[in-house]
């Protein structure tokens, strides 16, 4: 096996991996905010809704709930879920889902002190993981936000919007 078949075939596995866990992150946050939204309306849940082991988890969701919070959250889990799910907008739907991301990390491990479960397979840490590595990916996507110096735009940005729906020739190979 030559040089660039190695290359082709460690790009094409990358490939599948960061899709499955773009598939799986979206999948998850999707079903996390159905869930939600279901015992909202009146159904029963996929899952019920952890609300923590100590004092400061329960206390962080049950305001979270008893303020509607959790509707912004679990909606923007939903939105976000899709978009990693469809393929569309997905450095957005990653930006989206980070805050998310980071609070279920912060409740799992510092709220409720399982230290222990920091690197575990589960996805009350997962998710902030595959969030960070899959924003590391399409960092080419965040690269023009990080002018240093910026100036005010102009009206006719506006006209830029037209080219969101015309697809990158470099994401069609």
């Amino acid at each position: 096996m030559s040089n660039d078949d190695r290359r082709t075939t460690a790009q094409l596995v990358g490939k599948i991996i960061l899709t499955f866990c773009r598939l799986y992150l979206g999948g998850w946050m999707v079903v996390s905010g159905t869930s939600y939204w279901r015992t909202v309306l009146g159904m029963g849940p996929i899952f019920p809704q952890p609300f923590g082991t100590l004092h400061a988890s329960n206390e962080l969701l049950v305001t979270m709930v008893h303020t509607h919070f959790f509707h912004i959250v679990k909606t923007l889990e939903i939105l976000g879920g899709l978009s990693l799910v469809l393929g569309l907008f997905v450095p957005i739907g990653l930006l989206v889902l980070l805050p998310v991301s980071f609070v279920v990390w912060y409740n799992a491990i510092i709220l409720n002190h399982r230290f222990d479960k920091m690197f575990t397979p589960y996805m009350g840490v997962g998710c902030l993981y595959i969030n960070l590595v899959l924003l590391v990916w399409y960092i080419r996507y965040y690269l023009p936000m990080m002018t240093f110096k910026t100036t005010i735009g102009r009206i006719s940005d506006w006209k830029k919007l037209s080219k969101i729906f015309k697809p990158d020739a470099a994401d069609l190979v």
